[in-house]
């Protein structure tokens, strides 16, 4: 009896960790179904098309030169858009995760600031019994707590809108969104290697295409068969082109730039964020000690707790910014920036401790069932 007792604690223990673990969603998870967006699909659809094209073409006697060219060119144009395509999706699906985690974040604190009003209410109407509050005090707690009220709705409602935003880009039921893994907040790059990456950019790599084809329409074409006017508007043609190269470099190279110190300025911000909420932390600790000494009241201690809250949401909120203008200078100047791989990989490991966790918590429940 005792075995099937303990049989049964353990499957039903099992099935409750494993719902549990089904309804969390991960970044990981969620920038999986990048592969799975229009955008990447049709890219994927197109590179392929592209492949075969070219590799018809290698093996075809009588292509031209230009033919030749043409379809090397269309594969390496195609296989640049479709990692910018899976670069977009990414940087979309993690604008729309982090909003959730925000809106999860934004809920709690609705629901802590709440309680802090219904408890301050409270205390309001025992000191108007004993005459030490008028009921002018009552009324504006009262208001107060009509407040909190209203901005506990308005945080359900923007989780809710938040869910329904990520679960059009990630077809995946959830109740939560985990937290981001660290290896998610990738160091940021250098100025010069963003400009470095900006060589596989399409919108770069198409104008360098068109200067190539221009300069080889102009070195197909000769006197002995090509009229003066003709090499004159193939001189002009590869030399506008060439023009208009230089002229898309510029202009990618300020765009990056700017990304770039948009990333920077994330950054800074994330640290100054992150110094604060050590602070606000601290207090907490301090006013934890006070509370337990008998020198405030909890509903004090509950103020340090919100102040502490507070602290942490700007702190994700930047954390969230810096992890978006990464993922933006990512798509936008083909810099790889986000560890997909390395991020799945902590997002396992935190699984397999929460694993042990839940072993360890199987054992303790079966010891206390014997």
């Amino acid at each position: 009896m005792m075995m099937l007792r303990r049989a049964l604690v353990t499957v039903l223990f099992a099935v409750l960790v494993s719902i549990a673990a089904a309804q969390t969603l991960t970044l990981s998870d969620a920038l999986a179904a990048a592969e799975e967006r229009t955008s990447v699909v049709n890219a994927r659809l197109a590179q392929a098309d592209a492949q075969v094209a070219l590799e018809r073409t290698e093996i075809d006697p009588l292509a031209l030169r230009l033919e030749r060219t043409q379809a090397q060119q269309r594969a390496e144009i195609t296989e640049a858009e479709l990692t910018q395509a899976r670069y977009q999706a990414q940087a979309d699906i993690s604008a729309a995760y982090t909003q959730v985690l925000e809106a999860q974040a934004q809920l709690e604190l609705a629901s802590l600031a709440r309680t802090i009003a219904q408890q301050t209410l409270g205390i309001t109407e025992i000191r108007f019994e004993k005459g030490s509050a008028t009921a002018l005090d009552v009324q504006e707690d009262e208001n107060a707590l009509e407040d909190a009220d209203n901005n506990l709705r308005n945080a359900q409602q923007g989780a809710a809108l938040a869910r329904s935003n990520l679960t059009s880009l990630v077809p995946q039921t959830f109740d939560e969104a985990a937290p981001l893994p660290e290896q998610s907040l990738a160091e940021l790059p250098s100025l010069n290697e963003v400009r470095d990456s900006l060589s596989d950019l399409p919108a770069l790599l198409q104008v360098e295409q068109g200067a190539e084809l221009a300069e080889l329409s102009l070195e197909l074409l000769d006197p002995s068969y090509a009229s003066r006017s003709e090499l004159d508007a193939a001189e002009l043609q590869a030399e506008q082109a060439t023009e208009s190269l230089q002229e898309t470099r510029r202009s990618l190279n300020i765009q990056a730039q700017s990304l770039h110190n948009a990333a920077t300025s994330a950054a800074e911000s994330l640290q100054i964020r992150q110094d604060a909420l050590v602070n606000a932390r601290e207090r907490e600790a301090l006013e934890q000690q006070r509370l337990n000494a008998g020198l405030i009241a909890d509903i004090a201690y509950k103020q340090a707790q919100v102040a502490t809250e507070q602290a942490e949401i700007a702190a994700l909120e930047a954390q969230h910014a810096y992890l978006n203008a990464l993922l933006d200078l990512q798509a936008a100047t083909m810099t790889p920036v986000l560890n997909v791989a390395a991020v799945a990989a902590e997002d396992l490991e935190s699984d397999d401790a929460n694993t042990t966790d839940s072993d360890e918590a199987d054992a303790e429940t079966e010891d206390e069932a014997e």
